[in-house]
């Protein structure tokens, strides 16, 4: 798997050609022998896929200034596929499928390549990954939208090598209804050891009805946001409504943010099942959850956070075992930098809800957030919390039961 991310750009063709039916555009893509700029000016129903081939740089574009034409799918098949050492740019098109037909959008073969810079992948249908399969393959995402696909993903990416999102979104647009998972992964699917970076553009209004309303990472995968990457009202019915890593990696920086994201019970803006979770940057808020409204950490996961900020979040749940407004932790946490702030749960543990391991250090700072017991810090069964703040004498406090402890940089304060 690679680790570096490059930014991609489209390779406008060097030969343009003007097609209005599908003998002239499967014409145009075999006949293509350097980069060729394909035009549409009507929409194409295909009888068959479109397959972009070795060899072949091919861009589709529209003919049009009243907007995109559309590019029709078969029943029960890819509207397009990329082979290895296939080049397929979109910047301009709507790939679809008949409101009756079952039938993925793009599947992106090991070896291929997909640009999505402009237009949509909309209305497609399929098992696993309705809007864009990726295996082995590489997808960049500068622009367009990904919205009211239907699968038990809405993009996969299974054991590709880069996955690069720059701008544009995956949601709901015009109405027409969110990307509906049955399983996990409303917006995004990574597969087993694939990776996603998304450096900007938006994830919205996905749902799903187990886990991973907008994004699913699965083991051995990463996903990483920085930049201005959003992933905001999406809505699993079990856990991670914003993003769920299951035995995978989770990574916000930069100006990121995972926000508005909800869920009947853990992690509404975040759930790590194992794997490791790192934020050095973002934001994380407005999320809601039965448990851990921002972010749930289960046993055997390890959290770090170097900076960013975590506020503004709910953890509605009224059992003992339940709250963390801002965190719930079952594994390893640890803060270095960074806020948690202004979170609210219904039960325990406003800002941290801990029932393992979880440590203070440096400029890390746990503030103003609300609970009926341990408004920022809640230490479940009389668990330790090792604080290290910056002041003058280097302390270490045992907190226990409910507590409340507000930690500064240059004081610790009761409250």
């Amino acid at each position: 798997m690679f680790s570096l991310c490059f930014v991609s750009s489209f390779v406008v063709g060097d030969t343009t050609k003007t097609v209005g039916n599908e003998v002239e555009l499967v014409n145009a893509v075999n006949n293509a022998v350097e980069p060729t700029n394909i035009e549409f000016n009507n929409d194409i129903k295909l009888t068959q896929t479109l397959t972009i081939s070795a060899n072949k740089n091919i861009t589709l574009t529209s003919n049009s200034e009243k907007g995109f034409f559309k590019l029709i799918g078969t029943y029960n098949a890819s509207t397009i596929t990329v082979n290895d050492g296939g080049i397929l740019t979109l910047n301009g098109i709507i790939v679809t499928h008949n409101a009756d037909n079952m039938g993925r959008g793009v599947t992106v073969n090991s070896g291929g390549k997909l640009v999505l810079s402009d237009g949509e992948i909309s209305g497609n249908n399929a098992t696993m990954g309705g809007g864009v399969y990726v295996s082995y393959g590489t997808f960049n995402m500068v622009g367009g939208t990904i919205t009211n696909n239907v699968a038990s993903t809405g993009v996969q990416i299974d054991s590709s090598h880069v996955t690069t999102q720059h701008a544009g979104s995956l949601h709901n647009a015009g109405g027409n209804g969110p990307n509906t998972a049955t399983g996990t992964g409303g917006g995004v699917y990574v597969g087993y050891d694939g990776s996603f970076s998304m450096l900007g553009g938006i994830i919205t209004s996905n749902v799903v009805d187990l886990d991973g309303g907008g994004v699913y990472v699965d083991a051995a995968a990463s996903f990483s946001m920085s930049g201005n990457g959003i992933v905001t009202n999406n809505n699993a019915t079990r856990h991670g409504g914003g993003v769920y890593a299951n035995v995978g990696s989770f990574k916000i920086a930069g100006n990121a943010r995972v926000t508005n994201n909800t869920t009947t019970h853990r992690g509404g803006g975040v759930h790590m099942n194992f794997g490791s979770f790192s934020m050095s940057g973002g934001m994380i808020n407005k999320n809601s959850a039965g448990t851990g409204g921002g972010v749930y950490m289960s046993l055997g996961s390890l959290s770090i956070m170097t900076g960013g900020e975590i506020s503004g979040n709910t953890a509605r749940g009224v059992m003992e075992v339940s709250g963390g407004g801002g965190v719930c932790n079952e594994g390893n946490f640890a803060i270095y930098g960074g806020v948690i702030t202004n979170n609210t749960a219904n039960n325990y543990g406003g800002g941290v809800y801990n029932n393992k391991d979880f440590e203070l250090f440096g400029e890390g700072e746990v503030y103003d957030n609300t609970a009926q017991k341990g408004n920022n810090v809640y230490n479940y069964n009389n668990l330790e919390s090792y604080i290290v703040p910056i002041i003058s004498i280097v302390l270490v406090i045992s907190i226990t039961g409910g507590l409340s402890v507000v930690y500064y940089k240059k004081r610790i304060a009761k409250k």
